[in-house]
């Protein structure tokens, strides 16, 4: 389980910025969380309370599997079906799978660090693309460097910046795409430490993936339409967009006392184990998402004001990022 401790390393900093392109903040975001962690427990000791692993998580993953199982062999003999429910539904349930990844590679499931390893693999195999413990291994630098364009995975590269700028269509594309380039992008900037586990996701996703194209061309284009929309210009997606960038009014612009991170409060995080809970999350990391909102309760408005929050959910926040000016994608490092 990550040690809260860990975070006390010294900040890296990153590599100068080609003068032609956006800068991104170099302050130490991560710092920030450390700070307000550390005053948070001054103040509500009782928090180190809510520290510790939730098993009941593992039946979210077995749901997921299920769900998406189904889908796939009601897909097996009509393209229609494949692609309605691999827009409708399907990338719901991937969502879901991340969500499940992320809680995993947090060890906030079982006690045991490979329990979480294993189920978090076997989830994976509903994407049919090996992508959780490359995740497992860089999450962590995620939390540690935020917003450090070295290693920090989800800021975008400063090439993706200048390319994308502020194009609606260009911020569409490369929204559409992130299924395929925030992986990439992970590959490219850190290191891929290759274990027997590494091995076993590799093995089991894109086994799973091949058979599936074997047994029904239209079962693999639900896989693949499920996959690309989960992280994609899809409603799926909007916990992305919520996360890390600022939704463009000057209120929610990151200060000095203010985290880079967002959270989101409405129904959505009932089905997506309260990824809403962000601020919180990287605040205390140890948490597990059942006690997130008892967090954000004893820790009052004064930490995590409603006003700071994103308020709505689906696609008209989809929809603002790719279509306001003063949103680019230099924001996620904001």
């Amino acid at each position: 389980m990550p040690d809260g401790n860990i975070l006390h390393r010294p900040a890296v900093s990153p590599p100068p910025t080609p003068e032609h392109a956006p800068k991104h903040v170099s302050k130490p975001h991560w710092e920030l969380h450390v700070s307000r962690r550390e005053r948070i427990l001054r103040e509500h000791p009782s928090v180190r309370e809510l520290y510790g692993v939730d098993p009941r998580t593992q039946f979210y993953a077995y749901a997921c599997i299920l769900c998406q199982m189904t889908l796939a062999y009601l897909s097996r003999d009509s393209y229609v079906v494949a692609i309605v429910c691999g827009i409708c539904f399907g990338p719901y349930v991937n969502a879901g799978v991340l969500c499940f990844m992320h809680e995993a590679t947090h060890m906030l499931v079982f006690r045991n660090p490979v329990y979480n390893r294993l189920l978090s693999i076997a989830t994976n195999v509903a994407m049919i693309v090996p992508i959780s413990e490359i995740f497992r291994q860089h999450h962590s630098k995620h939390h540690r460097n935020l917003g450090n364009d070295e290693f920090d995975v989800d800021v975008p590269t400063d090439y993706e910046i200048s390319l994308v700028g502020n194009s609606p269509l260009r911020k569409a594309l490369w929204l559409m795409f992130n299924m395929i380039i925030l992986p990439t992008r992970s590959m490219m900037r850190l290191p891929v430490i290759v274990d027997r586990f590494l091995v076993l996701n590799w093995v089991a996703c894109i086994s799973f993936g091949l058979s599936s194209f074997l047994y029904s061309r239209s079962t693999f284009l639900f896989f693949v339409l499920s996959l690309l929309n989960s992280q994609g210009l899809h409603p799926a997606n909007t916990r992305q967009v919520q996360r890390h960038i600022y939704n463009g009014d000057k209120n929610m612009r990151t200060t000095d006392d203010r985290p880079t991170t967002y959270s989101y409060y409405g129904i959505g995080n009932w089905v997506t184990l309260n990824v809403g809970y962000h601020v919180e999350h990287h605040d205390f990391n140890r948490i597990p998402w059942t006690r997130l909102p008892e967090l954000r309760r004893i820790a009052g408005d004064k930490w995590y004001p409603d006003e700071t929050a994103y308020h709505g959910r689906g696609i008209p926040e989809l929809l603002n990022f790719v279509m306001n000016p003063n949103i680019s994608l230099a924001d996620f490092a904001q």
